[in-house]
């Protein structure tokens, strides 16, 4: 891709500013701001990148529009002879998230929310044997995911993955608590700090099942 993912970024937003502020935003200065933008604290910092380079992003089985609002503002802080009147870093952020989930290279694998997608995958392993049933005509009894569990999203980020755990707890109806299921799933960074690899999904399922009758009328729900 060659950083043609930056600078489309950098162009998109310089056009924005100019259509919207009517200020002339330098290269190097919008250039600065899509580093921020990816994780890194300088452009110098984005090139040198050779562990997940940006570059890879065209790669990646996920792309997570996870904008670094603190990083952008320092810079806007930070550069020197910036002109004034300039949007927030939210709006600046917002700008560059529209530029990268517009892609053509990158169909249908761009996520807005790291929540979101997370509660995606870890629902498809977790209610995937009633899918299942559902598809092949057998009664699976009740839709599990219309219950209202309380659900947690723990995440985790290191060096080189990004680890989140789904929590599925008793639907608040229930009269006992217990865990249903908790998803672990394990993302490789590969492309700065918003492209992935291929997740690992890894469910852990505790005592008792929701399709199970005696169960359900253990906990109290109907």
């Amino acid at each position: 891709m060659n950083f043609e993912i930056t600078k489309a970024c950098a162009d998109s937003l310089r056009t924005f500013i100019l259509n919207n502020y009517d200020i002339q935003l330098k290269s190097s200065h919008a250039h600065e701001l899509v580093a921020a933008y990816f994780g890194y604290a300088s452009r110098a910092a984005l090139l040198a990148d050779k562990k997940c380079p940006v570059e890879n992003l065209h790669d990646a089985e996920i792309v997570i529009l996870t904008p670094q609002p603190l990083l952008l503002e320092q810079r806007l802080k930070t550069l020197e002879n910036l002109p004034s009147g300039l949007p927030s870093s939210d709006i600046l952020a917002s700008t560059i998230s529209k530029t990268i989930a517009s892609n053509e290279r990158l169909p249908q694998k761009v996520w807005s929310d790291i929540k979101e997608m997370a509660i995606s995958y870890a629902e498809d392993r977790v209610f995937y044997n009633e899918k299942m049933m559902r598809m092949i005509g057998i009664d699976g009894g009740f839709d599990q995911r219309e219950l209202d569990w309380l659900i947690q999203v723990d995440i985790k980020t290191m060096d080189t993955d990004v680890l989140m755990t789904v929590t599925y707890d008793y639907p608040k109806q229930a009269k006992k608590p217990s865990r249903h299921a908790s998803v672990a799933i394990m993302l490789p960074r590969i492309a700065g700090n918003i492209g992935y690899g291929e997740p690992k999904v890894l469910p852990t399922f505790y005592s008792g099942h929701m399709s199970d009758p005696d169960y359900r009328l253990k906990h109290g729900i109907a």
